[in-house]
């Protein structure tokens, strides 16, 4: 079933269960901590009386629109037509609304529509108060408020009515103050401006950015289904009140994650590595806010490299609200300790956001900067020096593929790791840092990351996955292959295709969707079209699920639902894919070709530097407008010979084929990119 949210609160449709932003129970030292149930007083049903005059169910038609974050359900007979829909609503975010709209056909007389609840239980999860009983302020459980509308047995067309609509509305916060105003709010509006409110700020996330494809429908759902579901799972842009702290993404998004299920809301590496790219690139303030996630909760992250003798920050593998490692230890204890590459991955993230926006606000006032730099100090003091080699190591880690669970000099997490380092070294110039620890944090580099092991490319010119993996063991998922993207690691094509070839074979047929979108955007790379082709047919039709385009986690079964870890594989197939996007320290490439069964794409709102782009990708021709131009960076596109200067309202047509963006700002190079 379809799932509705806000990045506040969301539920899947008709279950039982609100989940709220950073409201977990359990004990996260066990692995038991999962996200709260909220029992769901708008898991509402309405009854239609049949001719007999008894009452029984009628569901004739569902639909959702993922364009407005709604789901309806339409129920019809001669006498009356009545229509349910439920939606998180986008500005009150607090709000969770069902509406129900009854509208009189043939019928005469009063018409009687009965309505059934299902609450589910009060749950596990609390203890309850009543409102006129406040929690003990020195307890160290967190509080959460909820108001809602009671919910009769029955509403009633009266003979002399044509329609009538009701609404329900839940409002829920962990501030009651705040709870009790958007409740009243939802009330007052309730029968005017709440749902055209709701729609208009739907329809400016949209506006903001979007991907469209034109000649194939299917593949346009899709599109529309996975930007929706990691959307309603991130904060609302343009909201009414305070924002609360966000607290990062889970596989299963904000409407999933109970205990032991849907790996229980906690955020992992796929928050950074998998749902991050495509949201940075169409909403660069939502990608702020996944990074803040782990400022946040860096307290933690400090202690643990300092517990295992290390410094900087080291982040858990599986985090929820406190920060600390919440990884059932009884289920993988070797995921929880040895998949130390997560932090290397936030890093990564951190460098794109930079790359992508030049904010040096983030840097300096909002702890961007240490969270670079302390990242890429656990780096330089977690490897362990090889005598014999000369080289340091980075030994007993589990990379990406988790079939390999302690292994020593990953090449993946090694890379990671020197990107880390390099890359706060280059951030230390940008943000104009002193002399002293300048000259410390690029030490890190001349010391550590350029003497990092990196397993030899073999005479079959490939990258083994780790030092002595034996070629032809299975593996889980991607791993190697990231190298190429989104890491960048200068390859030859030779080796390139030979990685893409190798890990083809031994990759796990029945592993997560996302590692069939990176085999994919490594193919077009290269230009074997039939063969991404493929790949971006496997990343998708396997794993959706009609009629809501439900993503599931395993090839076979279900896994992890709704997967919006594969949604995000997939949309990077979409757009550094076959929009051939590449987001480099200094300059954005693009190389775009149609995906397959379309006659064009659109991508509205594309953001670089400040300026807001869209790109129209024809078989033959590419063009850009600028719809909003940065002040502080201003661009230039140059393909082949050619350039142009990108202005507000000019758009620049080209012939498909690569191009490169970039600022012309005259100090933007003054500090050499990594």
């Amino acid at each position: 079933m379809a799932s509705i949210g806000n990045g506040h609160l969301a539920t899947t449709v008709y279950s039982d269960t609100i989940f709220v932003n950073g409201l977990y129970s359990g004990d996260g030292f066990k692995g038991r901590s999962h996200r709260a149930t909220i029992p769901s007083q708008n898991n509402i049903r309405a009854m239609l009386p049949s001719e007999e005059g008894a009452v029984r169910r009628f569901a004739l038609d569902f639909s959702f629109n993922s364009y407005t974050g709604v789901f309806f359900e339409t129920m019809t007979t001669d006498q009356v037509t009545v229509e349910q829909r439920t939606y998180a609503h986008q500005f009150y975010t607090r709000l969770l609304v069902t509406e129900i709209h009854v509208t009189r056909g043939q019928g005469t007389g009063d018409i009687v529509i009965g309505l059934t609840t299902n609450p589910g239980s009060d749950g596990q999860d609390f203890l309850w108060d009543s409102i006129s009983s406040p929690s003990v302020a020195s307890r160290t459980r967190s509080e959460v408020h909820m108001y809602w509308t009671p919910v009769p047995s029955s509403i009633t067309l009266a003979s002399s009515e044509s329609q009538k609509s009701v609404s329900y509305i839940a409002s829920i916060d962990t501030d009651q103050a705040t709870a009790r105003e958007s409740f009243e709010i939802g009330r007052q509006f309730a029968r005017s401006d709440l749902y055209p409110t709701h729609l208009a700020a739907w329809r400016k996330v949209w506006d903001a950015g979007r991907i469209e494809v034109e000649g194939n429908l299917n593949l346009q759902k899709i599109i529309n289904g996975a930007l929706y579901y990691i959307l309603s799972s991130l904060p609302a842009q343009e909201h009414y009140g305070t924002a609360n702290q966000f607290y990062g993404l889970s596989p299963g998004g904000l409407a999933n994650g109970k205990l032991l299920q849907d790996y229980q809301g906690h955020s992992f590496w796929d928050t950074e590595t998998w749902m991050y790219p495509p949201i940075l690139m169409l909403h660069p303030t939502l990608a702020k806010d996944i990074l803040s996630y782990r400022i946040h909760v860096r307290g933690p992250a400090y202690d643990r490299a300092q517990q295992n003798g290390h410094q900087g920050l080291r982040f858990p593998w599986e985090s929820a609200f406190t920060g600390v490692e919440v990884t059932p230890g009884d289920i993988c204890w070797e995921c929880r300790e040895n998949q130390q590459h997560i932090t290397g991955d936030i890093a990564f993230a951190a460098r794109q956001y930079v790359s992508a926006t030049r904010d040096l606000g983030w840097l300096q006032d909002e702890n961007g900067w240490e969270l670079i730099r302390e990242t890429a100090r656990f780096w330089k003091s977690r490897p362990t020096f090889n005598r014999k080699r000369g080289l340091y190591d980075i030994n007993g880690v589990m990379p990406p593929d988790e079939f390999h669970h302690t292994v020593n000099n990953s090449i993946y997490t090694n890379v990671v790791a020197k990107l880390s380092m390099d890359f706060a070294n280059y951030t230390a110039c940008l943000v104009g840092e002193a002399e002293e620890t300048a000259g410390e944090v690029e030490s890190w580099v001349t010391d550590v990351g350029d003497r990092l092991y990196l397993p030899e490319i073999t005479d079959e010119k490939y990258h083994p996955e780790f030092e002595g993996y034996p070629k032809g063991e299975l593996i889980k998922q991607a791993d190697v292959i990231l190298l190429g993207y989104p890491l960048m690691w200068k390859m030859s094509d030779e080796v390139r295709k030979n990685d893409l070839n190798v890990y083809e074979e031994v990759t796990d047929p029945t592993g997560p969707a996302m590692t069939w979108s990176m085999f994919c955007i490594g193919w077009l790379e290269l230009q074997e079209y039939s063969k991404a082709s493929q790949m971006f047919q496997d990343s998708y039709s396997i794993y959706v699920k009609e009629p809501f385009k439900i993503w599931t986690e395993a090839h076979q079964g279900l896994g992890a639902v709704n997967f919006i870890t594969g949604m995000g594989g997939f949309l990077q197939a979409v757009l550094f894919g076959y929009g051939g996007f590449r987001l480099h320290v200094d300059h954005l490439d693009l190389n775009p070709v149609l995906p397959p069964d379309t006659d064009r794409m659109k991508i509205y709102g594309l953001d670089y530097l400040g300026s807001s782009l869209d790109f129209t990708i024809s078989r033959d021709q590419v063009t850009i407008n600028v719809t909003s131009l940065g002040g502080d960076y201003p661009l230039e596109i140059k393909a082949g010979d050619t350039s142009y200067t990108l202005q507000e309202g000019v758009p620049v047509q080209l012939p498909r084929g690569p191009a490169s963006i970039a600022t012309t700002r005259q100090d933007s190079n003054r500090c050499t990119p990594p």
